[in-house]
């Protein structure tokens, strides 16, 4: 990977901070000085003297002993930063940062930029960035500070470094555990046997079909009422033997039709593939919010609600099972698969429980650096403190279901479950994170939760330069110009990801819900690293290499 992964994870850093980083009433007051702090000393620039930089014009007397510091070049780099637009919308914008998890992004960076009583600068930060979207439709760097609402902008150098010596120690942590992954899977490949002449192309259509079926299913315990797609074989009576379940949650913000293909691919090979919308964290609920017509991203009783919408569904689809499908659908060897807050979910049901202690303590903006989307997702769980049940349910109890008989989780927000979280799960796991994930970086997120489990039948799976989903991965894909590298473009290399990724969601399925052994050869790395290919090439361990354990943070199992 070497310097152009290290600058690619921080460049796609940089733009997620900047998505995140950019949201009080507006005021006429405008900042005239940035004081720039490093410990007791300090250094004040006139805002007009870096309006006039920014514009073209040489250092004033002020910026010029700061600059002089500085090449040519990273003096033109800090020039097109001040002028570095994005489009902004008024209102997303307005109601993302009014949003909880919007309001923690600010807070995490207001203890960089703070106001001139030194307070923290979050809701400053939300007035300059709503009224320079007001202006021109836009957000700039210069623009916040033109429109910040206090005459001083105290700028603390020291914490920026700290942030941004943080961030670097993220990123050659991740090299070093991603290398050492991928050293050893390797090794593991060589060991094995495998012809893949002698099995069945899993990333091809099976020979059965499929077909959607839809419902909409009510919950009266709790007055609520989600849709579900079923996509199940073409015809049923032509499959062989009890027929598989898998469920797929949906992450936030996401809806069921994400995963319709993975689901008619599935079906194809002979299994029910139920996909539950969940309406307090989909498309629409976040839509909603950015339009105005909602007060929050995703409401915090979807920690609980999510894995009970899907404990309901199986017991829906166990007194549909006589009727429709003939008592033939397998739902005491259940398959939970998700993505994302999806993966959170599916571990929930596994017998993951949230540590709440542990969580208050990552989310202290006093306490903490650095603030990952994935992060401000797991604070939101805070929310639920004043609801001690469900607390106790959530972190003490649990919500798992024994008809799970695997979770497959796809670049899962997990952190929040902590080391004695994790450990009470007991069944088999499979988790799969992308190397470059700005959204839950693979790990503090995918990789310490593998760690922390303690069940022997467990999976990991690491993708080269791979995000959070396929359109983060095209985005960081044009940023490192993987084109460049490729005979095919990167969307036939996105499309075979995909294709291994369905490969293994069947070959999971049929080994643990099915009990065929006959695919346990597709769970070997053998497999993923004859199948894979470039730049998105999979690597798989069932152990973690020795040694990484200074790299994982420090909580143990």
């Amino acid at each position: 990977m070497g310097k152009r992964w290290l600058a690619g994870l921080g460049g796609a850093g940089l733009t997620v901070a900047a998505t995140l980083g950019l949201g009080g009433a507006p005021s006429a007051q405008a900042a005239e000085t940035v004081v720039l702090e490093f410990g007791p000393f300090g250094r004040s620039v006139p805002v007009s003297a870096l309006e006039a930089f920014a514009q073209g014009a040489p250092p004033s007397r002020e910026l010029d002993p700061l600059l002089r510091r500085l090449t040519p070049n990273q003096q033109e780099g800090f020039r097109a930063g001040l002028n570095a637009r994005r489009e902004a919308d008024l209102v997303p914008l307005s109601q993302w940062f009014y949003d909880p998890m919007g309001e923690q992004s600010l807070a995490f960076l207001g203890k960089v930029i703070r106001t001139d009583a030194r307070l923290n600068g979050q809701r400053a930060l939300r007035a300059a960035l709503i009224r320079s979207a007001a202006e021109d439709s836009s957000v700039s760097l210069m623009g916040v500070i033109r429109h910040f609402p206090t005459r001083t902008i105290n700028l603390d150098l020291a914490q920026l470094l700290r942030n941004a010596q943080q961030t670097l120690g993220e990123a050659e942590a991740t090299q070093v555990v991603v290398e050492a992954v991928r050293a050893k899977s390797s090794q593991e490949a060589a060991t094995q046997s495998l012809d893949l002449t002698t099995l069945p192309d899993l990333t091809q259509p099976g020979p059965h079909g499929s077909r959607q079926i839809s419902l909409q299913i009510t919950d009266p315990a709790r007055q609520r009422t989600y849709p579900v797609e079923l996509v199940v074989p073409q015809d049923l009576a032509r499959v062989p033997g009890p027929i598989p379940v898998v469920v797929i949650s949906h992450g936030l913000g996401d809806s069921p039709q994400s995963f319709l293909d993975v689901a008619a691919h599935a079906a194809s090979h002979g299994v029910l593939v139920a996909l539950p919308e969940h309406i307090g964290s989909n498309f629409v609920q976040q839509q909603a919010m950015l339009n105005g017509l909602a007060q929050e991203s995703f409401l915090p009783q979807e920690f609980l609600d999510r894995p009970l919408d899907i404990r309901f569904l199986l017991d829906e689809l166990s007194r549909r099972n006589g009727a429709d499908f003939g008592g033939r659908l397998a739902l005491d060897r259940v398959v939970v698969a998700g993505h994302s807050f999806g993966g959170y979910t599916a571990l929930a049901l596994a017998g993951a429980t949230i540590d709440f202690e542990r969580l208050a303590q990552r989310c202290d903006v006093s306490a903490n650096i650095l603030a990952d989307a994935a992060l401000l997702l797991e604070c939101r769980a805070l929310a639920l403190q004043s609801q001690p049940a469900v607390v106790e349910q959530l972190g003490e109890t649990g919500v798992r279901d024994d008809r799970v008989a695997l979770v497959m989780a796809f670049a899962p927000v997990s952190n929040l479950f902590g080391p004695q979280g994790m450990a009470a799960i007991q069944r088999p796991v499979m988790i799969l994170g992308g190397v470059l994930d700005v959204v839950a970086p693979v790990v503090p997120q995918q990789v310490s939760a593998f760690h922390w489990l303690t069940t022997p039948d467990r999976y990991l799976y690491l993708a080269d330069n791979t995000s959070h989903g396929p359109e983060f991965t095209r985005s960081i894909s044009q940023l490192l110009d993987f084109d460049q590298d490729l005979a095919q473009g990167i969307d036939e290399a996105l499309g075979i990801t995909r294709g291994v990724n369905k490969s293994l969601v069947v070959a999971f399925t049929q080994v643990y819900a099915a009990n065929r052994q006959e695919f346990r050869p597709f769970l070997q790395a053998s497999y993923v690293e004859a199948v894979s290919a470039d730049p998105f090439r999979l690597h798989l361990v069932r152990t973690l290499p020795p040694g990484l354990e200074d790299f994982l943070g420090s909580d143990e199992p």
